[in-house]
């Protein structure tokens, strides 16, 4: 059973004969990867958590093999810019500019996660579906909380009206990890609205409902007394995409006068490791690559070359 509590999902639920979905994740595995990676402290890891589990059941609704998003939350707390990306396979990496910010918990006992994001700034989300352009979506911050905030948006920019809960109960590890995201389809009737407002306080504390009962539990839990019907499932999982080539292809991108300035010091020795590289790292999985001043030499020719 234990196991069975750890293992990551996601549920696409019918409800109310198709009236209205839900989105039910645990994301407790990927949110402790996430957590080991970045050595974030408690409320750092449930911010960073809450947004990475909201922007992978957004990620459900992805239908290209190739299409992704990202949302960034930039809030005037000092965890400072947040940014978590999810492509359609529910592949999630997420990165926080201060993971060692602590605060004080708030005299309810609750991680102090809005004063830590900040009440004032924006989320934006970008969504690339195979388009010219991709769609971008933004809203000012409504509290901090992320939840709250991952509402706004929806309602604002997609004009879809949808409950969202999201928590991380996190001691010296993450305990448990989830979200859930509630919305009325077209054609609902009053009745049906009626009943998903009604069961809304049975939603808020979604962390604590997953910790003890497995996804498909937690599912029945919610949501039997709502005619619900699961139509798929997902595995999510805490994955970076980075490579070597999408690496060359940020250096080419700084432009020709910083890239000369890289070479410069790299010919110097200056910040070059003891074989003579410069390690470069990856800031959603803190993975190094290393290049040498040729390396970077053919990546400037490269960029200036004629087409």
């Amino acid at each position: 059973m234990d196991q069975l509590l750890n293992l990551d999902g996601i549920l696409h639920i019918e409800l109310l004969g198709g009236q209205a979905r839900a989105l039910l994740m645990r994301s407790t595995s990927m949110v402790e990867a996430a957590r080991r990676t970045h050595q974030t402290s408690r409320v750092a890891t449930a911010a960073l958590g809450r947004m990475m589990t909201a922007t992978a059941l957004m990620a459900v609704s992805l239908k290209g093999e190739k299409n992704r998003l990202s949302v960034t939350i930039k809030g005037d707390g000092p965890l400072g810019t947040m940014i978590a990306a999810a492509n359609a396979q529910c592949d999630v990496k997420g990165w926080v500019q201060n993971p060692q910010v602590d605060l004080p918990r708030r005299p309810d006992g609750k991680l102090a996660v809005g004063d830590a994001v900040g009440r004032k700034g924006v989320l934006t989300v970008v969504k690339d579906l195979g388009m010219r352009e991709p769609y971008v979506g933004q809203v000012n911050l409504v509290s901090g909380e992320i939840g709250e905030d991952f509402a706004m948006y929806f309602t604002a920019s997609e004009q879809t009206p949808s409950l969202v809960s999201l928590g991380v109960l996190t001691s010296q590890t993450v305990e448990s990890a989830g979200g859930l995201i509630v919305q009325m389809l077209p054609g609902a009737d009053e009745a049906a609205i009626r009943s998903v407002e009604m069961s809304a306080p049975m939603f808020e504390n979604i962390s604590r409902t997953l910790k003890d009962m497995t996804l498909e539990e937690a599912a029945k839990d919610l949501f039997s007394h709502l005619e619900m019907r699961v139509l798929e499932s997902r595995v999510p999982r805490f994955r970076c995409d980075c490579s070597r080539e999408r690496m060359e292809k940020a250096l080419i991108s700084l432009g020709r006068a910083e890239l000369t300035q890289m070479i410069d010091e790299a010919r110097k020795g200056i910040d070059v490791e003891r074989d003579g590289t410069i390690a470069l790292m990856c800031q959603f999985c803190r993975r190094s690559r290393r290049f040498t001043a040729d390396d970077l030499q053919a990546l400037l020719d490269q960029a200036v070359s004629p087409t």
